[in-house]
């Protein structure tokens, strides 16, 4: 159970902006993902309230719009733009794979980089505020924010990470720790105790992968339950899941392995198709 709790707090202070307490254990590194649709939850409830706030105080129509769209990078801490922009960066330069693994270590940003965030920008804004002038079923930004990061985090934990993530690191230690649990090496070491061999435990990508499906299938029964349209929350679910997978698969393809950069280019994807779909509500 500790390692479970550390695992949220490792996912929030990593991808929400929110202050929390400040806890890490690389071996709960799978559970940092597992949490990912409780962050995405909150972001999404708090992106919520603030859009409703604003319009309730009748709040000039492009200020609101501005101001939402600016609010789930800035909750995230702007994070999974980071991700976005190295892979574009990485895919537009149509070089070597060498290369464009090299393209996605580079701490420079470069020219695609910075020309996909703007044109990322200018059709969100787009998506959104024509969303906003027809009205949106505020339990749909929920979905969006809970659907894409979920979608990415299942893609972390289940596809073959690149030699050079962090998250290869984990998979190691998780099969470093499963071939050194044997009867063989528990009888040569006496001295521990079944504790300390319980707080030795890694977190597996099976346990990851149970506690995010529960969370999501929690969060999509509330949503369900208090949405206005289901056609159109049904369709922002759609657009959301395709939105994010789609684009992590191509680059995953390209790249030849999983990284934190392509979850957030997935992320960053999702969340926009995600407002495509709300312009129908």
């Amino acid at each position: 159970m500790k390692k479970i709790l550390t695992g949220l707090w490792m996912c929030w202070g990593n991808f929400c902006y929110i202050p929390g307490p400040k806890k890490w254990d690389e071996n709960a590194r799978a559970y940092m993902l597992g949490w990912l649709p409780t962050v995405g939850f909150f972001i999404g409830a708090i992106w919520a309230a603030i859009y409703s706030g604003l319009v309730a105080v009748q709040l000039p129509f492009m200020a609101v719009c501005v101001i939402a769209l600016w609010l789930p990078f800035i909750l995230s801490g702007f994070i999974h733009v980071d991700g976005y922009m190295d892979v574009n960066d990485a895919l537009m330069s149509r070089g070597s794979l060498e290369k464009k693994r090299a393209i996605l270590k580079d701490s420079r940003c470069g020219t695609f980089a910075i020309v996909s965030l703007i044109f990322l920008l200018i059709i969100e804004f787009g998506f959104l505020s024509s969303a906003i002038s027809y009205g949106i079923d505020i339990v749909n930004l929920v979905l969006i924010t809970v659907i894409s990061r979920s979608a990415a985090g299942l893609a972390v934990l289940n596809f073959t990470p690149m030699e050079t993530s962090q998250y290869s690191a984990m998979k190691g230690i998780e099969k470093e720790n499963s071939d050194s649990v044997n009867p063989d090496s528990a009888k040569s070491d006496d001295s521990k105790s079944k504790e300390e061999t319980k707080n030795e435990k890694v977190a597996t990508t099976k346990d990851a992968n149970v506690l995010l499906i529960v969370q999501l299938i929690i969060y999509l029964v509330i949503i369900g339950l208090l949405c206005t349209y289901y056609l159109v929350t049904m369709l922002v679910l759609a657009a959301t899941v395709l939105g994010t997978i789609i684009p992590i698969l191509l680059a995953k393809r390209q790249l030849q392995g999983m990284n934190g950069d392509i979850a957030g280019y997935g992320i960053l994807w999702g969340e926009m198709i995600g407002m495509m779909a709300l312009m129908f509500g």
